[in-house]
């Protein structure tokens, strides 16, 4: 049994100004063939839980191409049509394939379309007929019916932290391989409840979204379903997809799939003014942090959330700090030509610095500081725990700058900060900090969480703040809460 393996992942922000071409995918994670198997094996990934699964199942893994782009403006045609080339040729130069096992995110949107992952699987398609195609899916996913239409199988992930990508590419390569023995024929069914929720609040460990997962495994458990999944959608797509979704898979029974689904997603309905946020402003965060006797305290920079597609350039909590006099802190801000600077400084020498606030008028104005240059980096590490274990990641070259107690780290290349080896590579000890600025909304907690004192979840504009009437929505289907009052 041959089963062709690999992934496309990206999550794409309709209002950012930053187009995501084959160089963006480079500078993240981009690896063909035996690479994705050699680099890609044991850690926390899908493609991880796919190579586990020719163990278990017994099937030949043929690797095409994983491209995973941390999340900006959409995607470039002529990248993701490169990307699918890819993957026809190792399709065809197998001769025999019985299955496709693929990542995608579920939010992705190119040039040629507002449903990117649709598009992709459109494509499959066309080289692949029909063979079976089984896909795993981020939690953040706008789930479309035209991916359902193209799929045979969807799995979601169960986890935001996401700490399963590795157990849904094996709960996928199981669906796959029983559907190739003709054990199971899945059907799909799709609900689309009618609203739109922040990434912020829609931490599964916490309610409601942990209620609607448990509903989804409890009908899992019932034998009631072969999968159920539950997507927070993504909020700053401007697509008619957008917004969550309840994806039940059955053996052959259109009319449990339908009820199921529609069950969980009047719950999803009944819950949605669970689901707005409350969040501190800028000055009472930071006061509440420097108040705080428990170590580190996180402020969570809910508005420059680099995973959901900011430039992580973004200075307003940075000034907050410098205004309040904080002390002791740590910020970490993507500003390549301040890295430049400091290089030229060199080590403990000072640089004059324009830090952040260049990539657009959502993050704040540049913070004009001279910093003493304490360390120079690569950029390079290697994550370990619970997220992305075992993944290589490279922030470009580092500077860490430091003006008083305050030390900026200053990144060429945006970096999600969802490990604490991001902050030990550049010589910062997270346990001993007081007071540690991130750029993120819910990922960092799973680095995070266990040794925060305290967490603090920041309103701060940006092009990931929970304000969603600041963006022009022109492509969204209406009725849709919170936009509208249903």
């Amino acid at each position: 049994m041959k089963i062709l393996v690999g992934g496309i992942y990206h999550e794409s922000h309709s209002f950012s100004n930053v187009p995501t071409d084959l160089e963006a995918f480079k500078r993240v994670l981009l690896l063909t063939g035996q690479e994705c198997i050699e680099q890609l094996r044991g850690t926390e990934s899908e493609m991880a839980g796919f190579i586990s699964g020719a163990e278990r199942f017994g099937y030949e893994v043929i690797p095409t191409v994983w491209a995973w782009g941390v999340s900006a403006g959409p995607v470039r045609s002529e990248t993701l049509d490169h990307l699918i080339e890819i993957v026809r040729r190792e399709f065809e130069k197998a001769e025999k394939v019985d299955g496709i096992l693929f990542a995608l995110h579920g939010a992705m949107i190119s040039e040629q379309t507002f449903d990117g992952d649709g598009y992709v699987l459109s494509r499959f398609r066309e080289f692949a007929g029909e063979t079976p195609i089984v896909i795993t899916l981020d939690l953040h996913a706008n789930i479309s019916d035209l991916i359902v239409e193209k799929s045979d199988a969807i799995v979601g992930y169960d986890t935001y932290p996401h700490i399963d990508q590795a157990e849904r590419g094996l709960e996928a390569a199981e669906i796959l391989v029983r559907t190739i023995r003709r054990e199971i024929r899945p059907t799909m069914a799709l609900e689309k409840p009618s609203l739109v929720i922040v990434p912020n609040m829609l931490v599964t460990d916490d309610y409601p979204m942990k209620e609607l997962l448990s509903l989804a495994h409890e009908t899992e458990s019932e034998g009631n379903a072969i999968s159920v999944s539950i997507a927070g959608g993504f909020a700053y797509s401007d697509v008619p997809e957008i917004g969550p979704a309840v994806l039940v898979i059955t053996d052959n029974d259109s009319e449990a799939a339908q009820k199921h689904a529609r069950r969980i997603a009047q719950r999803f309905h009944e819950l949605k003014k669970k689901f707005d946020p409350q969040l501190l402003d800028l000055k009472n965060a930071v006061k509440d942090a420097i108040a705080s006797n428990s170590f580190p305290v996180i402020l969570a920079d809910i508005g420059d959330n680099i995973g959901a597609g900011t430039p992580g350039d973004g200075t307003f909590l940075l000034q907050e700090l410098l205004d309040q006099q904080a002390g002791s802190a740590v910020v970490i801000i993507a500003d390549e030509e301040s890295v430049a600077k400091a290089i030229d400084a060199g080590v403990g020498n000072v640089a004059d610095l324009s830090i952040g606030g260049k990539c657009d008028k959502y993050h704040g104005d540049p913070v004009k500081l001279k910093c003493r240059v304490r360390l120079i980096s690569d950029g390079i590490f290697v994550n370990r725990g619970q997220m992305r274990d075992g993944i290589i990641e490279n922030m470009g070259r580092t500077a860490v700058v430091e003006y008083g107690s305050i030390k900026i780290i200053l990144t060429t290349i945006k970096m999600p900060p969802w490990n604490l080896e991001q902050l030990r590579s550049v010589g910062i000890s997270p346990e001993n900090e007081k007071i540690i600025a991130l750029k993120s909304a819910i990922a960092f907690r799973a680095a995070y969480g266990p040794i925060a004192g305290k967490i603090i979840d920041v309103n701060s504009p940006g092009l990931s703040a929970v304000d969603l009437t600041q963006f022009k929505y022109k492509n969204i289907r209406r009725p849709l809460y919170p936009f509208d009052n249903i």
